[in-house]
């Protein structure tokens, strides 16, 4: 389990590391046509997956298998549920903001599953580039399939990044 500190030195690492591998490989900079980055990091298991730079609240709105399940947990997801009716039935006032004030506080609580894999998806398939990182140092390549089938490329675990691990 990680909590939000942890959680931020493992994100932080893991943008380091892709940094590096972008320095390595410049394709993934690149950008299409609509502004968008050839390849971005995510956060992953088998139950979803969410941005890298996803806050806790998007994070429990998005990838809830990412949080690990407690009361801490189950009180924010109660939240969240409450203020997503509130908004769809065009609720205005005081009690969003107040829900939305309590959530943030609890959000601040909230634990992680320390297996949640930083992956690099890919908007743009380039399918040399994947195979040629499926063989870089930088990446994780006992978590990365070594196959031409696959394209999941896993730079490591949060724990991993966190050194919880």
């Amino acid at each position: 389990m990680l909590d939000l500190d942890q959680l931020q030195v493992a994100v932080a690492a893991a943008k380091r590391r892709f940094d590096l591998i972008q320095k390595k490989h410049p394709g993934l900079k690149a950008r299409l046509w609509n502004g968008e980055s050839v390849a971005v990091l995510v956060l992953s298991l088998p139950g979803g997956q969410t941005g890298i730079n996803s806050s806790p609240t998007q994070i429990l709105r998005e990838f809830p298998a990412m949080v690990v399940g407690d009361s801490v947990k189950t009180g924010a997801l109660n939240l969240l549920s409450r203020i997503e009716k509130l908004e769809w039935d065009a609720t205005t006032g005081h009690e969003i903001a107040r829900l939305k004030k309590q959530l943030d506080c609890l959000a601040l609580q909230l634990k992680y599953d320390e297996k949640c894999q930083v992956e690099i998806r890919f908007n743009d398939l380039t399918y040399h580039l994947v195979w040629k990182l499926q063989k870089d140092d930088l990446v994780d390549r006992d978590l990365t399939p070594q196959t031409k089938a696959s394209i999941q490329i896993v730079l490591g675990t949060l724990g991993q990044f966190a050194g919880t691990h």
